[in-house]
């Protein structure tokens, strides 16, 4: 996962620098002037012979006197199967903004006469804009087609032509990614390299079997310790201060990781997933609880995942557990004395018997009025009176429903507020809503708190502020805390995961922070797949395993600006709000890590670069790491 990829992260300033650039974008559309030097796209061997392929990775379709719209740049297009792939003309150098992963492409669309109509559009506007200011008293030649309403906005007049009929007419393919770019590609007419690469894209994003994926194919075995399972019990070995042992699938096997300490022990209850599928084979619970009482607490709790410790303080013994909610029934009345024997024992002694047992705080990461709505399907939170001195706090952390629109609401703010939105057009041609040429240009002065209105900066400062509060009680209390939502694998997960990287230094390592997510992200089965709609096997046993990608396009939903006609994107079944599971959980708690990199940067090993890398090898599936759910 931390594995250093073959081309440098792009330069903000740099890119920016090309993108607002003297550039003509009338040069580069005008394909009819250009002469024909390269064959049209075509399939290539998969020898092809370019210094930028991964291990194992070919070259499916090439196209050669491509432009890349949202830097003015010429060059050749590649799609290989495992990327996109954009090499400046002549150097054969990669541009970045050019090049996406197949599995990070959410949508692709053909598009005619696209920028053409974008650049009348704002040349007419400025050129209205002037007028109005008195600023330019000469005739807008070339724009007898649109005019000014006198209140602000500029509407076209249908009646007047575009282009000569003897025009050849612009060809472009419009790439959407969940890393909210937008790139286009301009090709030249009558040359038939915009299908080439559309139907490329259209075999590779949809491959029919699940060996067709570039992560099978790059030998990912060849690399050292690459056995999860191997990795996971090294970490409990750390927490429980047995650091000195290593694990090893011969361990594993034998079942010989069943290691303890004075508190604490790894139990193999689950170790064929039938306990919990969705928990890790391992689990650390206190010593004193016996394993057929762990499976009795799992059956009051929701999909079975019961309560287990993620950290323990090495000092105090005070631990943070982690669990889904309880189902305390329609009436709120159901109970488990095995579930409260194993949460009474995350109390262990405090160092001196005198200050008898640690206080518990029970962390349920929801609004209040969501717990109790969850009651109606039998779930809920606990009654403080049922746990041995335990107090319920309720975090007030919205759903994954909530968490997918206001990203939604952010990406619309950035494409139209941003320096250069994400599809690389600055924002002086997108400000004050203007749809693709399809819209108006209404004031500029609109919608200016649409960054807060977006409401994610108030759900990432709820998540740490929640972070936060788990910390301090562990290590200034010593108080052990347990923290589940409604599964506990969303926002338990961020919560959990964030305190951990603020109670141990280990976490904010480079080692440390790939244990951490493959902790409490990947081994506590958060639903990478469902909320980032990664490809995910579907299919009997009695035949090879097909591949069918779960759409996030609908999850998402793109503006107006970025839908248009012909686009190709994974079929999206239809379902209601409540059914659409997609959600930016992962993506916003590595938001978060970045929030407290930004503000302690000596406390970290690794930068916000590091953090770009490994978000771009979450949506690339490069690795497999983040292919399946729970």
């Amino acid at each position: 996962m931390s594995a250093r990829r073959s081309t440098s992260l792009r330069d903000s300033s740099a890119e920016s620098e090309r993108m607002e650039g003297s550039g003509s974008w009338d040069e580069a559309l005008d394909w009819f002037k250009l002469e024909v030097q390269h064959p049209a796209s075509r399939s290539v061997s998969h020898h092809a012979n370019y210094k930028c392929l991964l291990e194992a990775e070919r070259v499916l379709v090439e196209g050669r006197g491509v432009v890349l719209i949202n830097t003015d740049e010429a060059g050749t297009l590649l799609v290989t199967n495992f990327r996109l792939i954009f090499l400046s003309e002549g150097t054969e150098n990669i541009i970045v903004l050019g090049t996406i992963p197949l599995a990070t492409i959410e949508k692709f669309s053909k598009m005619v006469n696209y920028f053409l109509e974008l650049m009348d559009f704002f040349s007419c506007s400025f050129r209205v804009f002037m007028v109005l200011l008195g600023g330019e008293k000469k005739s807008t030649k070339g724009c007898e087609d649109r005019k000014g309403t006198g209140d602000g906005r500029v509407v076209k007049n249908q009646s007047a032509p575009r282009h000569s009929e003897k025009t050849p007419s612009q060809r472009f393919l419009q790439v959407i990614g969940k890393d909210m770019r937008i790139i286009v590609f301009g090709f030249r007419p009558k040359t038939k390299q915009r299908r080439a690469i559309y139907e490329g894209l259209l075999q590779c994003t949809k491959p029919s079997r699940l060996w067709d994926l570039y992560a099978f194919s790059c030998e990912s075995f060849k690399f050292t310790n690459a056995n999860p399972k191997v990795r996971l019990l090294n970490e409990y070995f750390r927490l429980l201060g047995k650091g000195f042992c290593r694990a090893s699938m011969d361990m594993i096997n034998n079942g010989s990781y069943t290691m303890s300490n004075e508190l604490w022990r790894i139990s193999g209850v689950n170790s064929n997933y039938l306990m919990c599928p969705s928990y890790p084979f391992a689990l650390i619970v206190p010593k004193s609880i016996s394993d057929d009482e762990v499976i009795q607490a799992s059956n009051f709790r929701s999909k079975g995942r019961l309560p287990v410790v993620s950290w323990c303080h090495p000092e105090t013994g005070a631990v943070l557990a982690r669990s889904s909610q309880p189902l305390v029934g329609l009436m709120m009345n159901m109970r488990s004395n095995t579930d409260e024997k194993l949460v009474a024992e995350l109390c262990s002694q405090l160092g001196d018997e005198k200050k008898g047992r640690r206080k518990l705080y029970i962390a349920d990461a929801r609004p209040r009025k969501n717990a109790l709505a969850n009651v109606a399907m039998g779930g809920g939170s606990e009654s403080s009176s049922n746990y041995f001195q335990s107090e319920v706090v309720f975090f007030g952390i919205d759903n994954i429903h909530a968490m997918r629109e206001s990203l939604s609401r952010l990406r619309d703010y950035l494409d139209a507020h941003g320096t250069t939105s994400s599809d690389g057009t600055l924002s002086l041609l997108r400000h004050g809503g203007w749809t693709w040429g399809r819209g108006n240009l209404s004031n500029m002065s609109a919608s200016v708190s649409t960054l807060g209105d977006s409401g994610w900066l108030i759900h990432v400062q709820s998540v740490l502020a929640g972070s936060a509060w788990i910390a301090a009680r562990v290590a200034l209390e010593s108080a052990s805390v347990l923290v589940h939502c409604s599964d506990g694998w969303d926002r338990t997960s961020q919560l959990v995961a964030l305190a951990n990287l603020l109670l141990d230094p280990y976490y904010r390592t480079f080692t440390g922070f790939q244990a951490l997510i493959e902790k409490d992200w990947l081994a506590f089965g958060h639903p990478f797949a469902e909320r980032w709609g990664m490809p995910t096997v579907s299919g009997s046993s009695d035949r090879p395993p097909d591949l069918c990608r779960q759409s996030s396009v609908g999850s998402f939903p793109l503006p107006p600006m970025h839908q248009s006609l012909g686009s190709s994107a994974p079929p999206t079944p239809s379902s209601s709000h409540a059914q659409n599971q997609h959600s930016p959980i992962f993506l916003q708690w590595i938001d978060c890590v970045s929030q407290l990199l930004r503000m302690y940067p000596f406390a970290f090993e690794f930068s916000s670069a590091f953090l770009v890398d490994l978000l771009d090898c979450v949506l690339s599936c490069r690795f497999g790491n983040f292919f399946c759910d729970r």
